[in-house]
C-alpha cells in the first residue's frame, strides 16, 4: 500500500513537471507515448482525474487536458498590455491573503528596493511570463 501511494506521489510530480512547460493541449495518449517507463493508460488517467479535481489541470474535451498554470499564464497575456516599459491591468485583482504575504515581505525586506505592492506584483508577473 505504502509503494502504491509513493508511486503515485511521484507519478503527479513528474506529470505536473511535463505538463507545465506545455502551451498546447495535451492527451493521455502523449502522456503514456512520453513516459521512460511503461505506465498504463488508466493509471495516467485515473492521476489526470486527481489533478483535474485538484485544479491543477483543465480538461478541455474528452481527450485534451491543459496545466492550469499555463491557461493562466495565456489568460495573462492577453490581459496585460504593454507600453514600452509600463504595464497596465484591466481588472486584475490579487487575493487579499496573497496581497498581505506581499506587503510583510515587503516590509521584512526594505533591501529589495520595492515602496509598493503592485510594483513587486507587476514586476513579478513580468518575470513569469516572459521567462525563457
Amino acid at each position: 500500500m505504502r509503494t502504491s501511494l509513493l508511486l503515485e506521489k511521484h507519478l503527479k510530480k513528474q506529470l505536473l513537471e511535463f505538463m507545465e512547460d506545455r502551451e498546447e493541449p495535451f492527451s493521455i495518449s502523449l502522456l503514456v507515448n512520453c513516459c521512460l517507463q511503461p505506465i498504463p493508460a488508466t493509471m495516467i488517467r485515473d492521476m489526470l482525474c486527481k489533478l483535474v479535481d485538484e485544479g491543477e489541470v483543465i480538461r478541455i474535451d474528452d481527450e485534451r487536458y491543459m496545466a492550469t498554470r499555463v491557461l493562466m499564464k495565456k489568460w495573462l497575456r492577453q490581459k496585460i498590455k504593454r507600453n514600452e516599459e509600463d504595464v497596465n491591468f484591466d481588472e486584475l485583482e490579487v487575493p487579499r491573503n496573497l496581497f498581505k504575504e506581499i506587503s510583510k515581505l515587503l516590509r521584512e525586506r526594505p533591501e529589495l528596493g520595492y515602496i509598493d505592492e503592485s510594483d513587486f506584483i507587476r514586476d513579478a508577473i513580468r518575470r513569469s511570463l516572459y521567462r525563457r
